[in-house]
């Protein structure tokens, strides 16, 4: 009977507790994959960011990304398109989670350099006007807020804001963006 009873004790015990793996090892790496709006305009107006993270300590991690986004200027019958071509570095950092690393909350800082491209490089528009604006070599920085759920040891969903701030521009100096992405972790 004693024995019944020890083997029904590590049964129990067995079922309450799980195993899982170790997640955001240093040195771990994992992809991810970023899309969003830059305003509420959705056809003309979005984001798509691809990237590569590097875990440091205590959930922190090396950020390196390149981004594509187009957005588009409204100018009497015609959207003047502006796309932007991005390659950013940077760090993130854990300010919340849970106790078992499932949910996240980050703060990010990065550097970032590229090429802003407005109306294609034409400067002269369909009725005669001139644009102001030009294409050109953009750089600045950038933070982010994300939050970031763990589906598994590798794969996590983020919900990010994010506000560009950059210079040498003619158009907006501060951009601010809400996207979703994945990450697998390898």
């Amino acid at each position: 009977m004693k024995n019944l009873i020890i083997a029904f004790m590590i049964l129990l015990s067995a079922n309450t507790t799980t195993v899982s793996a170790q997640r955001m090892l240093p040195k771990q790496k994992g992809i991810e994959v970023n899309v969003g709006l830059l305003n509420n305009n959705i056809s003309d107006n979005y984001f798509i960011n691809a990237g590569l993270i590097k875990h440091s300590k205590k959930g922190n991690y090396v950020i390196y990304s390149l981004e594509y986004s187009k957005n588009s200027i409204p100018y009497k019958t015609i959207d003047i398109p502006v796309e932007n071509y991005t390659a950013e570095i940077g760090y993130s950092f854990n300010v919340i989670a849970d106790r078992r690393k499932s949910l996240m909350f980050n703060v990010s800082f990065s550097a970032l350099g590229g090429y802003e491209d407005v109306n294609k490089g034409e400067q002269l528009l369909y009725d005669g006007a001139k644009l102001l604006n030009k294409s050109s070599m953009i750089y600045g920085g950038s933070g982010k807020l994300s939050i970031e759920m763990y589906l598994s040891d590798r794969i996590v969903l983020i919900a990010s804001g994010k506000t560009k701030w950059l210079w040498n521009t003619s158009l907006e100096k501060i951009r601010p963006s809400a996207g979703l992405g994945i990450r697998f972790n390898l």
